[in-house]
């Protein structure tokens, strides 16, 4: 347990209450369920039993098979550190027969290069990047040598989940600046599901160039057909268009890559979870959020329903 953390931490440090060896060694008569991602992984507006990972852990399939289910995931992360995450994971063991699911998220296309990297304090530094001309990782270590102010800023945020779920989760300062321009008059909007960036051509491009590395890297990894159909892509949905009843803009980034990605992911053989007409459904019978109207990732309830269709795919196969 790690004692400066909101929740309890597994023997890899990850927000899971299952260790990484316990999941290895739970082959036999199990379905193993490994999630690959970002902070909608980590999942720090829940406890560990109530992320979508967690809840699968008291569940079994119409076979009577028992899930045990684990997780590596980190705020600020994207498709390269996904990817080596599960290489990571296939040094460890067979991954043929594991499960993987990764949630897909908006800032996961265009951050996946360096130049669109998260701005701040880490200026996107410890972190995989993919190369424009190749389909290689690019690691960008963190300096070697830093000022003091950057590691009193260090200490802070290893010693506290807090400091860090303001900072990475809520993007606290880019709060605090849109509070600033909203009192001076110079309004600006954003969505965790649209980035508030300008859609030019070349963020269109990466983008694609990024799906197009993802599948290829991802094909790699899972190589069968039977290990693809074992490999789960659960697309987020626009929740704040479900909330408001606004039609989608079909020529925005977030939708074009949307549908690229789901399309490119079918046609290699991995299974997709569109959460769009999910969560919008649900939402039109019983009214209720999928997130908390302070963060705009998933609330216990927006795990669950992902929980449920990562069960129906498994049912399916099982």
């Amino acid at each position: 347990f790690n004692q400066y953390a909101l929740k309890e931490t597994n023997d890899i440090g990850q927000f899971s209450d299952i260790d990484l060896q316990t999941f290895l060694k739970n082959k036999n008569n199990n379905i193993q369920i490994l999630a690959i991602g970002d902070s909608f992984v980590e999942a720090l507006q829940v406890e560990n039993q109530h992320s979508f990972h967690g809840i699968l852990n008291n569940l079994k399939t119409n076979t009577g098979k028992k899930i045990i289910s684990t997780s590596i995931g980190s705020s600020g992360m994207a498709f390269p550190n996904y990817i080596a995450s599960l290489k990571y994971a296939k040094t460890l063991t067979n991954l043929k027969d594991v499960f993987i699911t990764i949630p897909i998220i908006a800032n996961d296309f265009d951050e996946s290069f360096r130049q669109y990297a998260i701005k701040g304090r880490r200026r996107g530094l410890g972190q995989f990047y993919f190369d424009q001309n190749t389909e290689n990782l690019n690691f960008i270590k963190l300096p070697e040598r830093q000022t003091l102010t950057q590691n009193s800023i260090d200490f802070i945020l290893e010693k506290s989940t807090l400091s860090r779920y303001l900072t990475y989760n809520l993007e606290m300062i880019s709060t605090l600046n849109r509070g600033i321009k909203f009192f001076s008059k110079k309004i600006s909007t954003s969505n965790i599901n649209e980035s508030s960036r300008d859609e030019k051509l070349e963020r269109l491009r990466l983008g694609n160039k990024a799906i197009d590395i993802f599948i290829n890297n991802l094909k790699d990894i899972r190589n069968t057909n039977y290990e693809r159909e074992r490999t789960i892509l659960i697309i987020d949905a626009d929740r704040n268009a479900i909330y408001n009843e606004i039609s989608l803009n079909s020529n925005s980034f977030d939708q074009t890559m949307r549908r690229n990605i789901i399309k490119k992911s079918k046609e290699n053989g991995f299974k997709v979870i569109d959460m769009q007409p999910i969560f919008n459904e649900d939402y039109m019978m019983k009214k209720k959020r999928f997130d908390s109207i302070y963060d705009g990732h998933w609330n216990e309830y927006g795990h669950l329903k992902v929980s449920e269709e990562i069960m129906n795919i498994i049912n399916q196969l099982n």
